[in-house]
C-alpha cells in the first residue's frame, strides 16, 4: 500500500530536521521536494511511522493526486521522463539516421504529395517527381512506395511511443504514482 505525505522541513542550530525512516517496515521515496510516498504492508506500520516524526515538520498525508500534482516537476520525475526520452531517442535514431536532415524535414510534405497522386490530383509534386525520377519508376509506384514507408515509419515510431509511455508508468508505479 503507498501513502504520501507532505512536510516542512526545518533547521535549527543543530541540525536539518526531515521526513525519517524508522524502520524497515515501510519504504520512504524521498523527492528533490518535501514529499514522500511511503510503502507500507500496513496501516498500523503508516501510522507507526507518522507517529515517529518530529512534530515541528508538520508531516501530514496527502491523497495520490495532490501528491502527483506537487511532484510533478521534481527531478526525480523528470528524470523519469528523461529515462524514458533517451530509450525512445535511441530507438528513433536507427530509422531516422538512415535519412539526411532535407530529408526528414521534407517528409511530411513527401507524403502529401504522394497522398495527392493517389487520389487523382494534378498539382505539382516536385519532390514525388524528384524520388520516381531517382528511382528509375512512375510517379504512381513512387506514391505508393513513399505511403508505404510512411506507413512502416508510423507503426515503428508508434510502438516504440507506446514502450515509451510503458516505461514512464511503469518507473511512476515503483514510487506510487
Amino acid at each position: 500500500m503507498f501513502k504520501y505525505v507532505s512536510y516542512t522541513p526545518m533547521t535549527d542550530a543543530f541540525t536539518t530536521h526531515i521526513f525519517n525512516e524508522k524502520d524497515d517496515k515501510c519504504k520512504v521515496h524521498r523527492f528533490d521536494v518535501p514529499y514522500v510516498s511511503i510503502e507500507c504492508d500496513n496501516e498500523a506500520d503508516f501510522n507507526a511511522l507518522m507517529a515517529y516524526q518530529n512534530p515541528i515538520i508538520n508531516a501530514t498525508e496527502i491523497d495520490k493526486t495532490q501528491f502527483t500534482d506537487l511532484v510533478q516537476h521534481s527531478d526525480q520525475v523528470k528524470r523519469m521522463y528523461d529515462v524514458a526520452n533517451e530509450q525512445y531517442a535511441k530507438d528513433m535514431k536507427a530509422v531516422n539516421s538512415l535519412y539526411t536532415q532535407d530529408e526528414i524535414d521534407s517528409w511530411a510534405m513527401q507524403v502529401a504529395e504522394a497522398k495527392a497522386v493517389k487520389d487523382g490530383s494534378k498539382e505539382v509534386t516536385p519532390f514525388l517527381t524528384a524520388y520516381s525520377s531517382d528511382r528509375g519508376i512512375s510517379l504512381s509506384s513512387a506514391a505508393d512506395e513513399v505511403l508505404a514507408k510512411s506507413k512502416e515509419y508510423s507503426n515503428f515510431s508508434a510502438s516504440k511511443l507506446k514502450l515509451k509511455r510503458a516505461t514512464v508508468k511503469k518507473l511512476k508505479a515503483v514510487v506510487g504514482m
